[in-house]
């Protein structure tokens, strides 16, 4: 499966990573809609024409859970993704990762806080340090450029500074066209037990319904 071919649903809480992460893999030729309505995903949406549904983690178990089994019922070649963060740049680059298959030679070295990136020909490489800060009611995203360069074939240690933190950080790597995310670090330390949160305000609706083709795609 390509970019040419895919068409992704994201399905999630926050309607700015939504609108945006939309945005964001339509520029780069991924058919793209997402949805915070979780009720409404199988009458707003033919799951026939889905390739990929990617979950964000605001969605309640138990709806996932019957979603994913009504639409895999209507269309047996659907597969499901549970999103990483609700990050746009995040999940666009988790898309991708996922359309394009594994990126073999890049790694993080926890210890050294490094990304090593092993070429086996020459190739542009970016990085990206990302993360979220949970402000309500919608987490912050922050990002650092880790490297932008032409890079020679061979193994690349990449400094990982000292501003993105040590717990629920990704760095997504594009190696010429092709994409990986790499967490840096361990996932986010859970609440304490019988810390209870002010109830989130409802998030403003969003259901895309862009048609099943994105700028520059190759479906035909």
């Amino acid at each position: 499966m390509s970019d040419s071919t895919t068409r992704v649903l994201v399905v999630g809480r926050s309607a700015r990573a939504l609108t945006e992460t939309v945005a964001m893999l339509r520029a780069r030729g991924i058919a793209a809609n997402a949805t915070n309505r979780f009720d409404r995903v199988l009458e707003d949406y033919d799951s026939r024409d889905l390739d990929l549904v990617l979950f964000g983690g605001q969605v309640p178990p138990r709806q996932r859970e019957l979603l994913e089994a009504e639409l895999l019922r209507r269309n047996p070649d659907v597969r499901f993704h549970s999103g990483l963060g609700g990050m746009a740049p995040l999940l666009t680059a988790q898309v991708e990762q996922i359309v394009g298959g594994p990126v073999p030679g890049v790694e993080h070295d926890a210890e050294a806080r490094e990304l090593h990136v092993t070429l086996a020909d020459p190739a542009h490489v970016t990085a990206t340090a990302l993360w979220a800060v949970p402000v309500p009611p919608d987490p912050v995203p922050h990002a650092v450029a880790l490297v932008d360069a032409d890079l020679p074939a061979g193994r690349h240690a990449v400094p990982v500074p000292p501003e993105v933190p040590a717990h629920g950080a990704f760095a997504a790597v594009r190696i010429d066209d092709r994409t990986a995310v790499v967490r840096l670090g361990a996932a986010p330390r859970p609440a304490a037990r019988g810390t209870v949160g002010a109830p989130l305000p409802a998030p403003e609706p969003v259901t895309t319904r862009l048609p099943w083709e994105a700028p520059g795609s190759r479906r035909s």
